[in-house]
């Protein structure tokens, strides 16, 4: 998927003798300093924070431009890599339903507000706090990328998705501004 997509910023820690990622030091130069919710640093920028010590349960890192592109190609709006398209519209189909307005996707969750689905994920460490959601209807995503865990960016993505839904400043399908 990364590499269809041009997402080269978008790397998994490399596994140490310890089970413990380290990344490479071209993307550890770029990474951040993440800090707890009182303000204080976790860690040293680009060090792997997660529960679990095994491969593949840490933290990914990632790029605001490569997000982008992640979220523009489950929004279906990227040039045409069929196959990546349909695998992306699976996973965003419900599997589990968990409530009334919560269904479990393959790698989404559906969260119904009124006659708004969010299609979203959240993520976060003591380090970070992360969110991707869209309303696929309105063609509308967001992406939130915070060097500070405990923030509440998964309410803070839906409520500007659910503004920016319900405004009238958005461009239609044809290219025109709405009514």
């Amino acid at each position: 998927m990364l590499a269809p997509l041009g997402m080269s910023s978008t790397v998994m820690p490399v596994p140490t003798a310890n089970g413990r990622g380290r990344l490479a030091g071209e993307f550890r130069r770029r990474a951040v300093q993440g800090y707890n919710a009182d303000a204080r640093p976790v860690g040293e920028p680009g060090n792997q924070q997660g529960v679990f010590n095994w491969p593949g349960t840490g933290q990914m890192y990632s790029s605001a431009r490569d997000m982008a592109v992640f979220l523009a190609a489950n929004l279906g709006v990227l040039p045409d890599e069929r196959p990546l398209q349909e695998a992306m519209a699976l996973a965003q189909q419900g599997v589990f339903t968990v409530s009334e307005r919560f269904t479990q996707a393959l790698a989404w969750q559906l969260v119904r507000n009124g006659d708004i689905t969010f299609v979203d994920k959240n993520g976060g460490l003591s380090n970070t706090s992360t969110y991707i959601g869209m309303i696929p209807q309105k063609r509308l995503g967001i992406v939130i990328l915070s060097n500070c865990g405990g923030e509440p960016a998964t309410r803070i993505g839906r409520q500007i998705m659910l503004a920016l839904a319900r405004s009238n400043a958005l461009v239609s399908d044809e290219g025109r501004q709405g009514d």
